[in-house]
């Protein structure tokens, strides 16, 4: 994976004035490394390094019982064994080297990132270096390809069919009188979804009431509300094409009966906060400028605060969308929960998706964005207008 990627990657960190970036694994506690190696399912039960220098060829070292069975790439192969040697080869492996990357975050700050154990960070600091973050030279392989692209969207379009499908699904429960729950619902939408061919990963989120005022509410054949007059209705559903595809995630809202003002007023709020982040992206990329992950929280919070709702805030704006779990490994819209300082590079898909929360009901509306060299595309269905049922 790596030789596809090593002219921009050594472009990066030219850029970045950093003089490296030193790999580690051992035994998998960093997901990234066979995946910047491009190696799956080998055994490797000792500590490995891949060095990649801003200038030259990549350079890996292992331990020497594994020296003949270790993924050949082309590159300069060395050993170590005891503790001693290791120390000495790190040493020639880095050379002049005086500032590294690795996969490492300031005071945990991007918890994502931080894959390298303090140790090890304190063996790679006593031989004279500065270590410095990777998670922007990360997000370099976590790109979408056209195709990738191309089936979130499929993805995205098949949500937008599923949602209208539980809102029609609901105007006919309601119009019979014929009562119907949560779970029920999450039930419904799951099957619609895997009909479409599409990857769901686990249910929907689906709260009537006060399940619509708990984040990550889930609920269950044993604990589901009925629906009733004056219950505000969350559903947040995601989906996948099957394989290496990116996820599609939203979040949409109706009410049954008619809604208080205050309500009305949270909703609004939240669509605009939604939309000053849509607006701060486009911006800034249209423009050519950065944007990091933690600016573009930092707007849309300000919207919900000013907006008086300070206390009704639970979690970020939104996350990137990965392809193992619609939660991915690329910047998160966050100034909260974790300091998102990573750039929002083009190529990426990210939601969001800014709520705020009651003890009676929650409101938050969701939408997906992709981010390209000149701004960014809304790749979701994006309410405009709260869904009034009965």
């Amino acid at each position: 994976m790596i030789g596809q990627k090593l002219p921009e990657v050594q472009e990066f960190l030219r850029e970045a004035e950093i003089d490296g970036w030193l790999v580690y694994d051992f035994r998998g506690t960093n997901p990234f490394a066979a995946r910047v190696f491009g190696h799956r399912g080998t055994l490797l039960t000792r500590r490995w390094f891949l060095w990649i220098p801003a200038r030259g060829e990549p350079q890996v070292l292992v331990h020497d019982i594994e020296f003949g069975s270790f993924p050949r790439a082309g590159y300069a192969l060395h050993k170590y064994n005891s503790r001693q040697t290791l120390l000495q080869q790190l040493r020639n492996l880095l050379g002049a080297a005086r500032r590294v990357a690795m996969e490492y975050s300031p005071n945990g700050n991007i918890p994502y990132v931080s894959r390298v154990d303090g140790g090890t960070l304190e063996l790679i600091r006593s031989l004279g270096v500065e270590v410095v973050s990777s998670g922007d030279v990360l997000q370099l392989f976590l790109i979408w390809t056209p195709e990738q692209l191309a089936n979130h969207l499929k993805a995205a379009e098949v949500l937008t069919r599923t949602k209208d499908a539980a809102l029609e699904l609901l105007v006919q429960h309601i119009a019979r009188r014929e009562p119907i729950d949560e779970y029920r619902l999450q039930q419904y939408m799951n099957r619609f979804i895997a009909e479409q061919g599409m990857d769901p990963d686990h249910p929907s989120i689906v709260g009537f009431g006060p399940g619509a005022g708990d984040p990550h509410y889930v609920p269950s054949a044993s604990r589901s509300k009925t629906l009733e007059p004056g219950d505000a209705i969350l559903m947040d559903l995601w989906c996948k094409v099957p394989g290496d595809n990116p996820f599609a995630d939203i979040t949409w809202m109706a009410f049954y009966g008619s809604p208080s003002p205050e309500f009305l007023q949270a909703f609004k709020t939240v669509l605009a906060a939604r939309d000053t982040g849509v607006e701060l992206l486009q911006n800034r990329l249209s423009a050519g400028q950065a944007v990091r992950g933690n600016e573009v929280d930092r707007v849309v919070r300000e919207v919900l605060i000013n907006g008086g709702f300070a206390a009704n805030l639970k979690h970020r704006t939104g996350h990137s969308l990965g392809i193992q779990t619609v939660h991915g490994e690329a910047v998160h819209f966050d100034d909260f929960e974790t300091l998102g300082e990573r750039a929002v590079l083009p190529g990426l898909g990210f939601t969001i998706e800014p709520g705020v929360y009651f003890p009676e009901y929650g409101v938050r509306s969701e939408i997906n964005v992709y981010s390209t060299a000149t701004g960014i595309e809304i790749t979701t269905a994006r309410q405009t207008g709260l869904d009034v049922l009965g």
